[in-house]
């Protein structure tokens, strides 16, 4: 609201004339009062000198006196008062006319109200605007002005006090008469025009984002491996595939064509691409139902772009890291690059084993350039390291110890962890492991500019053993078998992600089985791999395949003793009334979904009795997937496990989390509404579809 002392000329000259006028109007006071006193003096004296020099009575010369003195007094200030509205007049009448004429003829509707917003005056335009004859006396402004409120306004008026006047759409400014009366005058400035135009700008800014092209990628997953099996069938499979892809295209009015075998690049509008969002992109359910020999299904892996602020050829790189990422997350999935980040759809079905071992030479292959080129190599898993991530560990420091002495390779671990205790005592057996080991707090000192950083077991940079490394390492190397949850904020020199993989440490073997020289591992190594396999396979029961049996065999030429490496699995008796704190605080949702808390006093050692009794409730009849938590300190972490029907790794993600499909973790701040939250995105999960 603007402040104006009066109506017309500047602030400064106003307050100039309006002290001005106020030194004339104390000048003239002084001026009546001084010829009243000076009146009354001469009646007085007058009254004397006719008394002494007459006899005449006193009394009656007083009253004569004091009646000529009121005579005397009225007939000035009548006069005074006369010439001061006959110099003053024509000068008010020119203000308050000008003012009045201007807003009269003025085209915005205007009008004058009290402090209590009643209608004191309006012109013309303002009776045109409202569409009324007449406006009755007493009215409220705001029963003929509506006001439109502030979150309703598009941001091209936001500041702006928009309100309706009959049909019409106005902008209003309040002024301020006068400080005093409290009243106040209203303009209104049509916006109507303006706003339809805003309209027909905001449909062709609507038209230009439908009509942005968004890129595609599409890939059939393992055509390798099913070749082996059924060609004939699966390429009359893949034919029904195709078909169903040019359709699904085609109706988005896109373009797509088939760039290499069963791999498809595809445009189309953004329009299209926002239908598929909001259908969460059918067409993979549609390509699934397409079965081949044994009723297995296809599938696909598809990574689409269509960023607003980037170049057709930024959206194509983008969808090609996107369809990338799809296959690491084990394929089935859209992985859709939009402006807010990362958006994944699908992944119903586990990733399907793959046999070759092609991939793990090849890789093998990349890391031993990488350290041809490094001055020294750190290698780390994730925070809170199980058998999985150590055994990954200690099998990539031998990979390492081929190309470099042993004050050149560290694995930065916690070394008071106590639920690696029986790991760190097997590892001590080996010569070359007695200054390996070093806590994450001394890992910086070790760094130089030539350092290469493997990771192991984890790819969620902030979850790693060391994060800080990351900020002072120009050379990094990933693998894991967890489904990627994210883009990487850093370059990565080798990211070899695969989620059909049982475990890192069946990864690093089938590495280790293409490149170890012929030294060989140590039978502690070998044992310390095959714990990693066993406690991510639950004892070789869950989530294995060809190749998980294979890395096993090699382990166990190595010199793995299965016996001995099952002693680092028993339980004492302490660890199982740990255990027993889950399973008597257990609840059922969803008829087949098992949370259970633990209440009560903990410390570290839950982590793995946590995921202990995720496994034993999986075991329950009906229980198709289990979640256990735990407060350690001033986090929450969370188990889950799945029996193959429930992609647990998904649901972990609505928390930061992540992990496999049948197996995955996480961590949050405590707080009591942990398990709302978590059973909210087991219900957003459910109604995607498992």
């Amino acid at each position: 609201m603007r402040y104006y002392p009066y109506f017309n000329g500047s602030n400064k000259s106003l307050f100039r004339k309006e002290n001005t006028m106020k030194d004339k109007r104390n000048a003239s006071a002084v001026k009546d009062i001084t010829l009243s006193v000076v009146a009354a003096v001469t009646a007085i004296l007058g009254a004397v000198l006719i008394c002494d020099y007459t006899s005449l009575a006193p009394l009656f010369v007083g009253m004569v006196m004091v009646l000529a003195y009121m005579l005397f007094l009225a007939v000035y200030f009548s006069v005074r008062l006369s010439v001061r509205t006959h110099t003053q007049l024509p000068d008010r009448a020119e203000k308050g006319g000008d003012l009045t004429a201007f807003l009269l003829a003025s085209p915005h509707p205007s009008a004058l109200c009290d402090l209590k917003g009643t209608v004191m005056w309006y012109n013309d335009a303002f009776l045109t605007a409202t569409a009324q004859t007449d406006i009755a006396q007493g009215v409220l402004l705001e029963d003929v002005c509506f006001r439109i409120p502030e979150e309703d306004v598009s941001e091209e008026f936001r500041g702006v006090e928009l309100c309706t006047l009959g049909g019409g759409l106005y902008a209003c400014e309040k002024i301020l008469m006068t400080r005093d009366s409290g009243r106040h005058l209203y303009v209104f400035r049509d916006v109507s025009a303006w706003n339809s135009a805003l309209g027909r700008l905001d449909a062709l800014r609507i038209a230009h984002e439908n009509a942005r092209t968004a890129v595609a990628y599409i890939m059939i997953d393992n055509v390798e491996d099913q070749l082996q099996n059924i060609q004939e069938q699966f390429r009359e499979a893949t034919a029904r595939v195709s078909d169903i892809l040019r359709k699904w295209v085609a109706d988005m009015n896109g373009v797509i064509r088939s760039y290499e075998r069963d791999k498809y690049i595809a445009f189309f509008r953004n329009d299209g691409l926002q239908k598929c969002v909001e259908n969460r992109f059918d067409v993979l359910d549609r390509i699934r139902a397409v079965r081949i020999g044994d009723q297995l299904p296809v599938t696909v892996s598809i990574g689409v772009s269509c960023i607003e602020n980037g170049s057709l050829a930024e959206r194509e790189a983008l969808a090609q890291e996107a369809v990338d990422m799809a296959l690491q997350r084990g394929g089935d999935q859209v992985v859709c690059r939009g402006e807010t980040g990362i958006d994944f759809y699908g992944g119903k079905t586990k990733a399907i084993y793959k046999r070759a071992n092609v991939k793990a030479r090849t890789v093998g292959t990349q890391l031993v350039r990488l350290m041809e080129n490094a001055d020294n190599v750190l290698i780390m898993g994730h925070q809170n390291g199980d058998y999985d991530s150590f055994g990954a560990c200690v099998g990539m420091a031998r990979f390492a110890l081929q190309h470099f002495d042993t004050d050149r390779v560290h694995i930065v671990i916690n070394r008071a962890d106590k639920n690696l205790r029986s790991c760190f005592e097997k590892a001590s057996e080996i010569p070359d492991y007695k200054e390996i080991f070093c806590d994450p707090t001394d890992a910086p000192a070790l760094v130089t500019p030539g350092t290469l950083l493997l990771i192991v077991d984890v790819n969620h940079l902030s979850h790693t053993e060391c994060p800080k490394l990351l900020d002072l390492v120009e050379t990094v190397a990933i693998i894991d078998h967890h489904t990627q949850s994210a883009a990487f904020e850093k370059k990565i020199a080798l990211l070899y992600i695969e989620p059909s993989a049982s475990s890192a440490s069946e990864l690093v073997a089938e590495i280790l089985e293409q490149h170890l020289g012929a030294v060989g591992l140590e039978k502690q190594e070998a044992e310390l791999m095959l714990s990693g396999i066993l406690l991510d396979t639950k004892q070789l029961v869950r989530s294995t395949g060809t190749r998980t049996f294979g890395a096993a065999r090699f382990l166990r030429g190595e010199g793995a003793d299965p016996g001995e490496t099952n002693e680092l699995f028993k339980n004492d008796v302490a660890d199982m009334r740990k255990q027993a704190q889950f399973l008597t605080n257990t609840m059922i949702y969803k008829e087949h979904i098992a949370i259970a808390v633990c209440v009560g006093n903990t410390d570290s050692s839950y982590r793995v009795i946590a995921a202990k009794a995720a496994d034993s409730l999986l075991s329950g009849r009906g229980i198709n997937a289990s979640f256990t938590l735990v407060t350690i300190g001033s986090k929450v972490h969370i188990s889950a496990r799945s029996d193959g029907t429930v992609n647990v790794a998904k649901i972990l993600e609505e928390l930061h989390g992540g992990g496999h499909f049948d197996a995955a973790g996480a961590q949050v701040d405590a707080n009591e509404e942990n398990i709302e939250k978590l059973k909210k995105a087991i219900d957003k999960h459910y109604q995607n579809g498992k």
